[in-house]
C-alpha cells in the first residue's frame, strides 16, 4: 500500500535543532572573490608603505590596516554567528577572510616595526599560529592548519638560527637545510595527524619538503655545472683540477665546491619523506600523499644523478627501473591476493 500522505517529510524544527546547511551557495563566491580584493589592497599597500627614503608612509600603511582589519572584523563577527543555524556559508564567512586577514596581520606588522631583529619574526610567526588556531576552533577548516603551518615555520626556523646554528657549524649546509626540512615535515605531519584535517595538513607541509629537498638536489646540480665549466677553463690554464669521473663521482670535488657525500645524505633523507608519504597515502587513502611519494624519487634521483656527474647514467636508469618494476609487481600482487579473498568472504553470486 501507498504510505500516508506526508510520510519521510520532515517534521517541525525546534529550537535547538541544528539546521546545518550543506553548500554555501552565492555566499562562497562573493566572499571568496572579496577576500581576494582585500588581500590585493593589502599587498599594494604594503608594498607601497616602505618604498620610499622618508619612512613609513602612512597613507598607504593606513590602507593595509583598514583592509586587514575589515578581513579580520568579517571573520569575527562570521564566528559569533550561530554555529547551528550558519552552515556552510557561515563557515566561508570565517574561513577565507580569516585566513587571508591573518597574513596580512604578519606582513602589516613587519612593515610597521621594519627590523632584522629575530623578535620581530617570532612575533609574527607566533601571532599567525595563535589568530590560526582560534580561526580552526571557530570553522574548523583545513585552511587555518595552513596558516598555522606557516607561522609555524617561520619560528621552527628562527630557533634553529638562535639555538643550534652556532653548534652545528657550516661545513655541510645543504645536509643541514635537508635535515631541518625533513624533521619539520615529519612534525607537523605526525602532530597534524589527530587533527581531521590531518590529510591537508600533510600534504602542504609534504610539498613544502618536496620543494625544499628537490631544490637542495638542484642547487648541487647547479654548482657541478658551474665547478665544470670553471674546472674546465682552470685545465686549459694549466691548473689540472680533478673533478672525480668515475661513475659516482669522487668523494670530494673540489671544483664544485661540495663532498658527493652531502648529495647521498640529501638523498637518503628525501627517500625518508617519500617513504613517510606512501605510509600515509596507505593510512589516508588521500592521492596527495600519493603524488608527493611519486614525484620525490621521480624528480629526486635524476638530480642527484647530475649533481654526482655519472659516467655511466644508464646503470641509475636500470637501476631504478628494476626498484619500481619489482615494487609494481608486488602491489599488483597484493591487489589481486586481496580481490580474491574479498570474492571469498562475499562469496559467489550471479
Amino acid at each position: 500500500p501507498p504510505p500516508p500522505f506526508g510520510a519521510g517529510l520532515p517534521g517541525p524544527v525546534g529550537p535547538g535543532d541544528p539546521t546545518r546547511a550543506a553548500r554555501a551557495g552565492t555566499t562562497a563566491a562573493l566572499v571568496a572573490l572579496g577576500a581576494g580584493l582585500l588581500g590585493a589592497a593589502v599587498l599594494i599597500a604594503g608594498f607601497r608603505s616602505r618604498s620610499g627614503d622618508d619612512g613609513l608612509d602612512w597613507s598607504n600603511y593606513g590602507v593595509g590596516l583598514g583592509a586587514t582589519a575589515v578581513l579580520l572584523v568579517i571573520a569575527v563577527l562570521g564566528a559569533l554567528a550561530g554555529r547551528r543555524t550558519g552552515g556552510r556559508a557561515r563557515e566561508e564567512v570565517v574561513t577565507w577572510p580569516g585566513t587571508v586577514g591573518i597574513v596580512a596581520t604578519g606582513l602589516m606588522i613587519g612593515i610597521g616595526i621594519d627590523r632584522d631583529d629575530h623578535w620581530v619574526g617570532y612575533l609574527i610567526g607566533g601571532v599567525m599560529t595563535v589568530l590560526a588556531v582560534i580561526g580552526y576552533l571557530a570553522a574548523r577548516r583545513a585552511a587555518f592548519v595552513v596558516v598555522a603551518v606557516l607561522g609555524l615555520a617561520i619560528v621552527y626556523a628562527l630557533l634553529f638560527d638562535d639555538l643550534l646554528a652556532d653548534s652545528i657549524g657550516s661545513d655541510h649546509p645543504q645536509v643541514t637545510g635537508a635535515a631541518l626540512v625533513v624533521v619539520f615535515v615529519v612534525a607537523v605531519t605526525v602532530v597534524g595527524w589527530a587533527l581531521p584535517s590531518r590529510a591537508v595538513s600533510g600534504v602542504v607541509v609534504g610539498a613544502v619538503g618536496l620543494v625544499g629537498i628537490l631544490g637542495i638536489l638542484g642547487s648541487f646540480a647547479v654548482m657541478r655545472f658551474l665547478g665544470g665549466i670553471f674546472g674546465g677553463m682552470g685545465a686549459m690554464l694549466g691548473g689540472g683540477v680533478d673533478g672525480g669521473r668515475d661513475g659516482f663521482a669522487s668523494t670530494t670535488s673540489v671544483s664544485s665546491g661540495f663532498d658527493a657525500s652531502d648529495v647521498w645524505w640529501v638523498v637518503a633523507l628525501g627517500g625518508v619523506l617519500a617513504v613517510l608519504w606512501a605510509l600515509a597515502a596507505t593510512a589516508s587513502d588521500h592521492a596527495g600523499f600519493s603524488v608527493l611519494a611519486i614525484a620525490m624519487p621521480a624528480l629526486g634521483v635524476p638530480l642527484a644523478s647530475i649533481a654526482l656527474a655519472a659516467e655511466h647514467p644508464t646503470w641509475w636508469a636500470a637501476t631504478t627501473a628494476v626498484a619500481g618494476g619489482v615494487l609494481l609487481l608486488g602491489g599488483a600482487l597484493l591487489a589481486r591476493l586481496r580481490g580474491r579473498r574479498q570474492e571469498r568472504s562475499v562469496g559467489p553470486t550471479r
